[in-house]
């Protein structure tokens, strides 16, 4: 059930699995998973699936978590033990030892289709590298990403010729017409405006006043 295993280190490698998804080299999730796969879920299960193909904006795993952190393109979470500590201040949430972390990215393309990405693991895992990412996989060397499909990838150059990226930066680079318009998003692609009472809305709020976007 999973579209890949391994690490998705960078959003160079969320476009790579994006991109082999379209063109049928790896599969997309087609609907919300049962509770079996749920409970299948492990350091390197990555899930990728399109919000109108699988009928779902929300992804649901049945597992806890805390609130998510921006981690430069992505937004990770960290696993919590399923029961609540109680002590004299009320319920206490603790991380779960040697939990996942999961973190997600998304992203729309030119033909207006909104992908978006899941990826699971361990510290340890990653510390360790026992996960493959999936730009230094060698079965995706040959998977070529189109000029202008990922829009945020668009005036990059100077970078592998298979995959147009951020030249290592933590957001898509902005030329003067897209400061001007002021239509430039995170890679969340979720304008400012539009995000309303969630958790992370004070650290959103304080990345805001820092870009000053």
């Amino acid at each position: 059930m999973e579209t890949y295993y391994g690490y998705v280190k960078t959003p160079q490698d969320a476009i790579l699995l994006f991109e082999a998804c379209r063109i049928g080299f790896l599969s997309r999730i087609q609907r919300r998973l049962s509770e079996k796969e749920r409970s299948s879920i492990r350091s390197g299960s990555v899930f990728v699936w399109d919000e109108r193909e699988a009928g779902m904006r929300r992804w649901t795993d049945g597992k806890s978590w805390s609130a998510s952190r921006v981690s430069g393109s992505f937004l990770t979470y960290r696993e919590l033990e399923s029961k609540r500590k109680s002590n004299s201040r009320g319920k206490q949430c603790r991380y779960k030892h040697g939990g996942l972390v999961k973190q997600s990215f998304s992203i729309t393309t030119t033909a207006h289709q909104k992908l978006h990405l899941i990826c699971y693991y361990t510290k340890a895992d990653v510390i360790n590298e026992k996960l493959q990412i999936p730009m230094n996989d060698d079965k995706l060397k040959g998977i070529i990403i189109p000029k202008g499909m990922y829009p945020e990838t668009s005036n990059v150059d100077g970078v592998p010729p298979h995959v147009h990226h951020y030249a290592g930066a933590s957001y898509p680079p902005q030329n003067s017409s897209s400061a001007s318009n002021g239509n430039q998003l995170l890679p969340q692609d979720i304008p400012w405006e539009k995000i309303r009472n969630t958790e992370d809305q004070r650290q959103l709020e304080a990345i805001y006043t820092t870009l000053k976007l």
